[in-house]
C-alpha cells in the first residue's frame, strides 16, 4: 500500500495541474553575470566531500560507500583510505557555490553543464576544473520531443525550442543543432536559426519546466525533457493522443538511445585542492574504477540495493523500479573508456566534446568566451590493479538481421524519409567501383564523428545507378525482360557499392585508429529506383545535362532512428 501512495503522490507531482500558470522563462546570460559567489582557497583535508546527481551512474559512488552518505567502515573507499561524505545536488549553481568556497571541490555533472560554469571557475587558477573521471553517457535517459510539424533535425530551423537553463540537455542541444546546419548545408535548404527559451527547472509539468512550457504552449515545437516526462507527453513514447497530460500529435523525435554519445557525465576537481590532495584524489578514482566494475557485475546477479539508491538518490526507498529506470538509462564506461576519453584524438574525447559544446554556449549567449579545460593527467595503468575487466571486449551491439529487416520495411512503406535523422552522400565517376580513403576523407571522418556519436542508429550505405543505360535501351526498344535484367544488374552493382563504401570506411576508422561497430551500418543497394532526377511515371527522368547525370551516381548515408525497435539494439552496460 505504501508503494502505491507514493506512485500516486508522483503522479501528483508529475502530470500537469488544471488551469497551470503560464510558464515563466529566464534569460540567457553567462552565470559569471548573473552570480557573484564567494571564493576561498582550498587546503589539505582528510576527508572528501563529494556531490552525486540523481542518475545513474551515481550508483557507482553509493556502491563504493557502502549505500551511505556518511564514511562508511568496510567499504571500498575505506579500504582504499579515503573518507568520503555524498550528498545530492542537482542544480550545477548550487555546486558551483559550494565548489567556489571549497566546502565541496568536486562538481559533479554534465560536460555541459561544466561548461556552463566555466567563466567563472576558470577565473583563478586555484578554482580551475580538473577532470578527473568519465562516469559514462546518458543512455536512453533523455529525448528531444516535438509536434508534428517537426519530422527531421532540419525542421528546427527556425523552429522554437525549450530547454532548462544551464541544466544537463544543453551539449544535447548544441550538437542536434550544429548537425542540423550542416544536414540543411548538404541538401541545399537554407537554414535559420531557432529561437531557444530557457527555464528555470527540469523535471515535471509543475512550474517553469520544458515539459510544462511545451505542453501549455502550441508556439514551442520543440522540448528538450527526461525521458519519463517524455513519455507522459507522447502518450506512453508513440503518438501524443491529447489526454492524459499528453500532446495531440507529439513524438519523440530523438532520445539518447539513438545518441548515445551526446551527454557525457563527469566529475571534476578544483585545482588547487588536487595539488594539495592528489593522492586522496587518486584514492578516490581508483575506487569508482573498482566499484563501476562491480556494480554492473552486481546488476546481472541482481543483488543491487535498490531501496537505498531510491533513498538516496530520488528520496524515497519505494522507488526501486525507477532507481533500476535510472541504471538502464546510462552506460558507464569504466576504464578503458576514460582511457579513450583522455585522448584528445579520439571523436569524443573530453577536449572534442568540450570543443563543440563550448562553440554553443558561447553563440547561444550561455558563456562570455571559450575556455581551455585540463584534465588529470593520470597514469591509468596505476589504476588497473583492482579492475579485471581492463579492456572491455568489443561485442555488436545490433542484431544486424533485424536491423536491416527494419530497415527494408521503413524503405517499402516510404518511413525511412521520415526516420532519417540526417543524411549525406558522395558521387563517383562512371564505372568506378573503388573508394580510396584519401579521395573521400572528410566525408568518411563524418561518417566516423557520426557513428561514434549516435552509437545506437543505425547508419544505412545506399547505393544508386546511373539510369541512362537503361532509359537508351527503352527508347531503343528493349524487351520487358531485357529491361528488367538490366535494372537487377543496376541494382546488383549498386549494392556492390554500397558494400564497398562501408568496408572502405571500416578500413579507414582502423587506420585512425577508432573502433567501429560493423553491426551498426546496414547496406542498400538501390539501382536505378530512387534517382536523383526523379521519377517520371515509372522510370527514372531523362538526365537534361551532364550534372544532372552524374549526380545520379552517388553512395547515401543515412542515419537513421530505429528506437521504436528495441530487439535491434542492445547496449552493453553489462558483462
Amino acid at each position: 500500500m505504501k508503494r502505491k501512495v507514493q506512485w500516486a503522490a508522483w503522479l501528483t507531482l508529475a502530470l500537469p495541474a488544471a488551469g497551470a500558470q503560464a510558464v515563466e522563462f529566464v534569460d540567457a546570460v553567462p552565470l559569471a553575470q548573473a552570480m557573484d559567489p564567494t571564493v576561498q582557497e582550498c587546503r589539505q583535508e582528510s576527508g572528501l566531500n563529494v556531490p552525486m546527481r540523481s542518475n545513474g551512474a551515481d550508483i557507482v559512488p553509493l556502491y563504493a560507500n557502502d549505500y551511505q552518505l556518511s564514511p562508511a567502515d568496510g567499504s571500498l573507499f575505506a579500504d582504499n583510505d579515503v573518507s568520503v561524505t555524498l550528498h545530492v545536488e542537482n542544480d550545477i549553481r548550487e555546486q558551483l557555490k559550494a565548489y567556489l568556497s571549497c566546502d565541496v571541490p568536486i562538481l559533479r555533472g554534465t560536460q555541459g553543464m561544466l561548461n556552463a560554469v566555466a567563466d567563472l571557475t576558470e577565473q583563478q587558477d586555484g578554482t580551475r576544473q580538473v577532470a578527473i573521471y568519465q562516469h559514462g553517457y546518458s543512455n536512453g535517459g533523455d529525448a528531444l520531443v516535438s509536434r508534428a510539424n517537426i519530422q527531421s533535425t532540419a525542421d528546427l530551423s527556425g523552429a522554437t525550442i525549450v530547454t532548462q537553463a544551464y541544466g544537463p540537455h544543453l551539449s544535447y542541444l548544441t550538437q542536434i543543432l550544429d548537425d542540423a546546419r550542416e544536414d540543411a548545408a548538404n541538401d541545399g535548404q537554407s537554414w535559420q536559426e531557432p529561437e531557444i527559451r530557457y527555464t528555470e527547472k527540469l523535471v515535471g509539468f509543475q512550474g517553469n519546466t520544458p515539459g510544462a512550457a511545451f505542453l501549455e504552449d502550441d508556439g514551442i515545437d520543440a522540448a528538450f525533457v527526461i525521458t519519463a516526462d517524455a513519455r507522459i507527453l507522447t502518450s506512453g513514447g508513440n503518438v501524443g493522443s491529447g489526454a492524459e497530460g499528453s500532446v495531440k500529435g507529439a513524438e519523440i523525435m530523438l532520445s539518447t538511445k539513438s545518441a548515445n554519445r551526446m551527454i557525457s557525465e563527469v566529475y571534476v576537481v578544483r585545482a588547487d585542492y588536487l595539488e594539495n590532495n592528489r593522492q586522496q584524489i587518486e584514492a578516490f578514482v581508483k575506487t569508482l574504477f573498482s566499484a563501476e566494475e562491480t556494480v554492473r557485475e552486481d546488476v546481472v546477479k541482481q543483488v543491487v540495493d535498490w531501496e537505498a539508491v531510491g533513498e538516496h538518490l530520488l528520496n524515497d526507498s519505494g522507488a526501486t523500479d525507477e532507481a533500476q529506470q535510472m541504471w538502464r538509462d546510462v552506460e558507464t564506461v569504466g576504464l578503458q573508456g576514460n582511457v579513450d576519453w583522455s585522448v584528445a584524438a579520439e571523436a569524443r574525447s573530453f577536449k572534442a566534446l568540450n570543443d563543440e559544446i563550448q562553440n554553443g554556449l558561447v553563440a547561444q549567449g550561455l558563456m562570455a568566451s571559450a575556455h581551455q579545460l585540463k584534465m588529470a593527467n593520470w597514469d591509468y595503468d596505476a589504476f588497473a590493479g583492482g579492475v579485471f575487466d581492463q579492456r572491455r571486449t568489443s561485442l555488436p551491439g545490433f542484431d544486424n538481421n533485424k536491423a536491416s529487416s527494419v530497415v527494408e520495411d521503413m524503405k517499402q512503406s516510404g518511413e525511412l524519409d521520415k526516420k532519417a535523422l540526417m543524411e549525406f552522400e558522395i558521387n563517383f565517376e562512371p564505372n568506378q567501383t573503388s573508394f580510396s580513403a584519401a579521395d573521400y576523407q572528410a566525408k568518411f571522418n563524418k561518417v566516423l564523428e557520426v557513428a561514434a556519436t549516435y552509437g545506437g542508429a543505425v547508419i544505412t550505405v545506399e547505393g544508386h545507378s546511373d539510369p541512362l543505360n537503361y532509359l537508351k535501351m527503352q527508347h531503343n526498344g528493349a524487351t520487358p525482360h531485357e529491361l528488367r535484367s538490366v535494372q537487377q544488374a543496376a541494382k546488383n552493382l549498386s549494392m556492390n557499392r554500397a558494400i564497398e563504401v562501408r568496408d572502405t570506411v571500416l578500413d579507414f576508422a582502423e587506420e585512425q585508429g577508432q573502433t567501429m561497430d560493423e553491426s551498426q551500418f546496414v547496406t542498400l543497394g538501390h539501382g536505378i529506383q530512387e534517382p536523383k532526377t526523379g521519377m517520371c511515371g515509372g522510370d527514372p527522368c531523362p538526365p537534361k545535362t551532364q550534372a544532372e547525370w552524374l549526380s545520379n551516381m552517388r553512395v547515401t548515408f543515412r542515419i537513421v532512428n530505429v528506437e521504436a525497435e528495441a530487439s535491434t539494439f542492445t547496449p552493453i552496460n553489462a558483462w
